[in-house]
């Protein structure tokens, strides 16, 4: 039961923290808009640090 307590409050938390995020940089105008692109913004982010990461064999060129 505790985990499951927890698992609710870290998502509450990073749901507010993303909502924060969105009205400090875009303003409270067109939030869901805004929310859009920062979600887009964060799964380029999200994307590029995957693709970032090779295996050895494709760094080395073996």
């Amino acid at each position: 039961m505790g985990l499951l307590r927890l698992l609710f409050w870290l998502f509450i938390f990073l749901g507010a923290t993303f909502a924060f995020t969105v009205l400090f940089e875009h303003g409270p105008s067109h939030f869901v808009e805004n929310a859009q692109r920062e979600w887009m913004d964060l799964q380029k982010l999200y994307n590029a640090r995957i693709d970032g990461r090779k295996t050895p064999n494709e760094k080395t060129g073996n």
